[in-house]
This record gives C-alpha cells, structure tokens and sequence, in this order.
C-alpha cells in the first residue's frame, strides 16, 4: 500500500509525537513556552541536550544545537536511525511511522472514488495556496520593561573579562525571581528598538536541561524575536562596521562584548544567537556596505565516548560543510573568512574570543578564505 504521508503527517497528535520520540531514543520530554521539547537524537545516538523543539502548529522540529534546522517527522526518523548506524529510505521512514501510530492513510483502493481523488489533488493545491508567508518583521517592545532588571553585573562575566562599562553600554543586567534567575541581555536592532530579551541562566537545572541561553518571559509576556532578522551589537558596534568594511560574526552575544573591551569604538563585530547565518543577516550587512565578513563559529564539541574515530571524523566534516555553505550566502556580494583553530589554541566549544585578545589575533592571522558558491 502507498502512503499518504502528507495526511499522516497532519493527523499526528502530541501524544504520538511523544510515543514516536520515545521510540527514537528520547525518554522524555520538557515544556518551553507550550511546545514539547526533546532529546536531539537527530544528532546523537544517545544523551542529547535537550534541544529539539517540535511546533505543532507546522509539524516541524527545530534543532537549536549541532543540526541548526528544521525538519519533519519522517527526516527526523531518517536522522535518527542513522545514528544507530541503519539507513532508512524516506518510505521506510513512512513505514516506521505507521507501524507506531497505526495510522494508515493512503492512496487509491476501492473506498476512494476518481472524483474524490480529484477533490485531494486540488485540496493540495489549496494547502500550498493558504501557506502564510514567513512573517519577516521583529516585534518592538516597550522601553519599560527594562526597569525589572537588577543593575548588576554578575561576577562570572567579570571574570571572563568583560568589563562594568562594557555591560552598562550594552545594558546587561539581572532578573530574579523565587523561581528563576539569570543574566538579563536586551537584544536591539539597527536602529536602537528593543526587539528582545534573552536570559543567560544562572539554575544549575535550567543550564542542565539545555535551557542555559533562553528568551525571557516576564509576568506572561515572552520577550522573543526571529533571531535570524536581527544581529546582536550592531546598533552599537555599526559606526565601526561602516567604516571598516567588514563584519565580524560570532555565535553568541558574550563574544561581542569582550571584543568591544578588546578594541572599543574599532569593535566591528556581532553576533548571529546561534549556530546559523541568514541571508537577513547578509542583508543587514550589505546595507552598511561591508566587503568582508569573518564567520566565527565555536569550535566544534569535543569526541564522545561512544563515539568512533571514523564518526567523529565524519561529524567534523559536516560542520566543515557547513561553514562553507553558510559562507556560500555571501561568496557572490563580498570576500568571506572563516576562523579555523588548526593549532588547538581554543577548548572545545569555546568561542575564538574565548581566550583573550591574543589569541583572537593569532585566528585572525590564519583565517582561510572561502570562495566556493553553492550552486
């Protein structure tokens, strides 16, 4: 029988949704802001963070960690197996599916007349046709907010060596509550609205759970944006890309800061929240007339245990390909590095501003050049 996979797809509730992850390898899972929050075990054959999302809405999954994109049930079924070393065809996907939900809607069969058939072939139609268009504006919040936040810089930031003006400029503060706490990060955009707030937390469980970078929510209100529309710092550091041509992208909003300590009003840098780069990010870019970026991921995650050589090998290799086909966004419009740690200066995972100045200099130095352009 041949499978109808959109329907099945659709008809999928969250109770299957669980019972299919709990299948994959996730034992269970958490709650974040009303959507159900699993194990990444599109990545890892055990133990992952959680950090892979599913929005019902659009029966997608998102990946926050080491995937870094979206995908359905069926993809995720394939990715998960090939952790377990089984190569799945995406109607073997179907298949597996099925056989764990019971769910069998499908194609043909006496019960479906040709006019009913027709009627499907232009529902599908319908469907694509009422798609909504990606909504591509960030949401404005009001100034007021930012008076619930506690002055105060926390230690461990002091410590990495990012220093009181740096934060006062960049208006790091702190939220605490009887039940969470962290270091408040009010994100703006070009222009200087508040378009954001993103929490570090300081909870030992939240950190744990993979919740340790979050957006805030404040008496109900969750201070989220697209982080792919905006770039953290620029409002500030703008004077210096548009003067010097070029852009400096890090992953997180902590390496901005320790750059504008570093280099003060020469700090061209910013920062994407993630491990992905937009072609809103290149954008924003080209409208401040840079002619070179430097894409400046964390160092790739350190070898686990159950892990082979030949794995490990093959993992790294994506996250090569992944640089060059985040590069590839830029190649047609401007030159584009990459920093690449090939003498072990960095730990695994750190930022290449993890480790001061120097260091960050010595990468520098040795960045490669990418020109490949993804066909």
């Amino acid at each position: 029988m041949r499978f109808n996979k959109d329907k099945i797809k659709d008809s999928l509730t969250i109770d299957e949704i669980h019972k299919i992850m709990l299948e994959l390898g996730s034992e269970k899972n958490l709650w974040q802001n009303g959507h159900p929050v699993y194990r990444t075990v599109c990545h890892n054959a055990s133990g992952g963070s959680f950090k892979l999302y599913y929005y019902n809405e659009s029966k997608q999954f998102k990946c926050y960690t080491e995937c870094g994109d979206s995908f359905d049930v069926f993809e995720l079924v394939i990715r998960a197996k090939k952790q377990k070393g089984v190569n799945f065809t995406f109607s073997q996907a179907i298949e597996y599916i099925v056989s764990i939900t019971g769910k069998r809607f499908g194609f043909g069969g006496s019960s479906a007349s040709k006019k009913q058939s027709l009627e499907e072939d232009w529902a599908i139609f319908d469907r694509f046709k009422r798609t909504p268009k990606q909504n591509t504006e960030l949401p404005i919040f009001n100034e007021k907010v930012l008076n619930v936040f506690i002055p105060y810089h926390h230690t461990e930031w002091l410590r990495e060596g990012i220093s009181h003006s740096t934060m006062e400029a960049f208006e790091i503060g702190y939220y605490f509550r009887s039940h969470t706490e962290g270091i408040s990060i009010p994100h703006r955009d070009l222009h200087g609205n508040l378009v954001g707030i993103r929490k570090r937390s300081m909870i030992k469980e939240e950190i744990e759970q993979g919740f340790k970078y979050m957006p805030l929510k404040i008496e109900n209100n969750l201070y989220n944006h697209p982080t792919m529309l905006n770039l953290y710092g620029l409002h500030i550091t703008k004077s210096a890309v548009k003067r010097l041509k070029k852009a400096v992208l890090f992953e997180s909003e902590k390496s901005v800061l320790k750059c504008n300590d570093f280099y003060g009003d020469d700090n061209f840098t910013c920062a994407v929240c993630s491990s992905n780069i937009s072609v809103y990010h290149r954008d924003i870019l080209l409208s401040l007339g840079v002619e070179e970026v430097i894409i400046a991921l964390d160092k790739f995650r350190p070898q686990k245990e159950d892990e082979s050589d030949e794995i490990y090998a093959e993992k790294l290799m994506e996250y090569e390909k992944k640089i060059v086909k985040l590069a590839s966004k830029f190649t047609p419009y401007m030159r584009v590095f990459a920093l690449w740690d090939y003498n072990n200066l960095l730990d695994y995972r750190d930022s290449p501003a993890d480790k001061g100045k120097e260091i960050l200099e010595e990468l520098m130095k040795n960045k490669i050049e990418i020109t490949t352009r993804e066909e």
